[in-house]
């Protein structure tokens, strides 16, 4: 089944959305909010009391922070997770995830702890869920005027090309994959198997969310960069990080694309090789030795690595159904 996508732009009150419910009685649900966090101190507090407002409980897992991250926001309200050593933000919104849900959270909002995010924007995520029209909403700076104005050129470009990457292969077309800012039922957080311990952490939640069918929605969002450290990485870095987690996805999901498109091109560099050798020996009678082995070698490489597409791909179907 393929995960549905739909846009949405309507804002109501959080007041409001309470009352949003199927049941004959009225339904509060209980929401909390997750937030990684490594090296934020300067932030911190004001996401907290900022996600506050609209949630029962606030949870910090402070990824083996070294500037009193940890204590900022347990002084601001939060319930905080401590790991040791920093682990990656993976490892961190997992660990979140997984808390609020055992916790008994109805609804569960991630956001980034560095100040981008709008925490009276809760309510915005939360409006789809609370309707029954999805399982997880992604914040999409792309669908907000605002939001687009915010972000520097090149994490535009390099967000898009995430983006596309995540999309590749699914049976969804986001336009913001890499927002950290979302919401998802409690049903959702304990289906999904996430075992990326990076920044490829949002990509994969999108990938599992359609793998098993669940409903997707993105609403509009606003952001702010400007003055913001907002990325314990730098842009490249991160973007390779996430860029090498999409591919051993496809690896992985997908591996008679991956080893079949590789194999074909190996293989057809090989033929056009061998053709070269084989264009040398009718026009001058000589058989080049390193052109013909090296056709020979990159031909039988490319087919193996065919065939390996072929049956590694039967095993992941199998093992689907």
């Amino acid at each position: 089944m393929k995960a549905r996508l739909e846009n949405t732009k309507e804002v109501v009150s959080f007041g409001e959305l309470r009352a949003v419910t199927d049941d004959t009685k009225p339904k509060v649900p209980r929401l909390a909010v997750v937030i990684p966090a490594y090296n934020e101190a300067k932030t911190i507090a004001e996401v907290v009391k900022g996600a506050a407002k609209y949630a029962e409980e606030v949870i910090v897992v402070d990824d083996g922070s070294t500037d009193g991250t940890a204590f900022v926001a347990k002084a601001a309200g939060a319930y905080v997770i401590r790991i040791a050593n920093n682990s990656g933000k993976g490892v961190a919104l997992s660990m979140g995830l997984s808390t609020a849900a055992l916790n008994g959270a109805d609804l569960i909002v991630c956001m980034d702890a560095d100040g981008q995010h709008n925490p009276d924007e809760i309510p915005i995520l939360c409006a789809p869920i609370l309707r029954k029209e999805a399982d997880l909403v992604i914040g999409s700076r792309f669908l907000s005027e605002d939001g687009k104005k915010e972000i520097p050129l090149y994490r535009t470009i390099g967000q898009k090309i995430l983006t596309e990457a995540t999309n590749f292969g699914n049976g969804v077309k986001v336009t913001d994959s890499q927002s950290g800012f979302r919401c998802l039922t409690r049903k959702a957080a304990l289906s999904l198997e996430l075992t990326e311990t990076g920044m490829g952490i949002e990509s994969e939640m999108v990938n599992d969310a359609a793998k098993r069918g669940m409903k997707i929605v993105e609403v509009p969002i606003s952001c702010r960069y400007e003055g913001l450290e907002t990325s314990t990485l730098k842009p490249t870095k991160h973007g390779m990080s996430v860029l090498s987690s999409i591919i051993n996805n496809i690896r992985d999901e997908h591996p008679l694309l991956y080893f079949g498109l590789g194999g074909l091109i190996i293989a057809s560099i090989g033929i056009v090789a061998g053709l070269y050798s084989i264009y040398q020996f009718i026009a001058y009678k000589s058989l080049p030795f390193l052109p013909s082995l090296v056709a020979i070698l990159l031909f039988f490489l490319g087919t193996i690595s065919i065939f390996s597409g072929v049956i590694l791909n039967s095993l992941v179907r199998y093992r689907q159904k």
